[in-house]
């Protein structure tokens, strides 16, 4: 018996240990343009109070935006109030509000075509948890976006490659779309280009501003690839920011819908570290991207083994002195 008590205690103690290892990761500050806007007066200034008046036009809503709201989670079964109350935006009349707006037209005066070309193509990376028919013509961009931000892995790191992982990313932007879809809605932010005619928005995206669906979405991914690969860390990090500023140049969401995006997602995949289901999936997809990983490595070791050789034999054959290592190997 006490054998077994102390068994059990071990057994208790290492998985308190394991959730431990990722769970209350602090939020960063802002930098940059985020910390400067967001020190600006937020609240509404009365002799502007009609800008207040202003919100996203319901009838823009589609219904799928609508669907995502309903959508049945997978590891955050039960609403966590914390995510589901952020931070509330700065005011439509607000300095902070006119100083962002004039923020993002000094964005459009100096973007340049090859950023807009960019972007553009940035705004085409997204995921719809709903989509999983192979036979669909959007299939392929829709996995393949799960996969952009851990791209610095390697060409290898795709869901053609990693089935597991594709499965189990998807899982998690079906939880974070359900979640800022609802606040979205529920606080229902006019887009820049509603309270500044001179923007001309490269998009316009069927759902309100607050917050950004693409930033949080790439930052939840960055959050988790970063507990996969360390090393990786600042280089997820920065393609998550590139999408978060694409989403300000092309004239479609206020920088602080892209830095309460960011606050959030930090939130969010603390949240999901604290779920043992969500641990157990966490770790069989990273033992499928490390595995991966390696065996592509070892490939690569191989091929670069197999061009040496090759390398060896033809200077051997043309010209081989005794001193030569190459040839004192043949």
């Amino acid at each position: 018996m006490p054998l077994l008590i102390i068994f059990l205690f071990l057994f208790f103690v290492s998985v308190e240990a394991q959730s431990d290892r990722y769970l209350n990761h602090s939020v960063s500050s802002p930098t940059g343009h985020y910390a400067k806007l967001g020190r600006l007066d937020a609240r509404p200034d009365p002799t502007r109070s009609w800008m207040d008046t202003i919100k996203f036009p319901a009838k823009e809503v589609t219904t799928g935006i609508l669907a995502a709201t309903k959508m049945r989670t997978i590891y955050l079964i039960e609403d966590i109030p914390a995510l589901l109350q952020i931070s509330d935006p700065p005011a439509n009349s607000s300095v902070q509000t006119r100083a962002e707006l004039d923020y993002l037209l000094k964005l459009q005066d100096k973007r340049t075509s090859d950023e807009v070309q960019r972007y553009k193509k940035l705004a085409g990376i997204f995921h719809s948890p709903n989509n999983f028919n192979p036979f669909d013509p959007d299939y392929d961009r829709n996995f393949s976006s799960l996969f952009h931000v851990g791209s610095p892995l390697g060409s290898w790191y795709t869901y053609k490659n990693l089935p597991f992982t594709a499965q189990f990313l998807s899982d998690v932007y079906r939880d974070a779309t359900c979640y800022f879809f609802k606040q979205k809605l529920s606080i229902n932010r006019a887009r820049p280009y509603m309270l500044e005619s001179k923007l001309k928005n490269l998009e316009r995206p069927p759902h309100p501003s607050y917050p950004s669906g693409h930033s949080a979405a790439s930052y939840v991914n960055a959050y988790i690839m970063t507990e996969i690969n360390p090393e990786l860390t600042n280089d997820f990090l920065k393609i998550a920011a590139e999408m978060a500023y694409s989403r300000e140049v092309i004239g479609v969401h206020y920088p602080s819908d892209s830095e309460v995006s960011r606050v959030w997602a930090r939130k969010f995949v603390n949240e999901l570290f604290k779920k043992e289901k969500f641990q157990q999936d966490f770790e069989r997809a990273k033992k499928e991207i490390l595995n991966r990983g390696q065996s592509k490595n070892d490939q690569g070791k191989t091929e670069d083994k197999k061009e040496c050789n090759a390398s060896c034999e033809s200077s051997c054959s043309n010209s081989c002195s005794s001193g030569s290592s190459c040839c004192n190997e043949q």
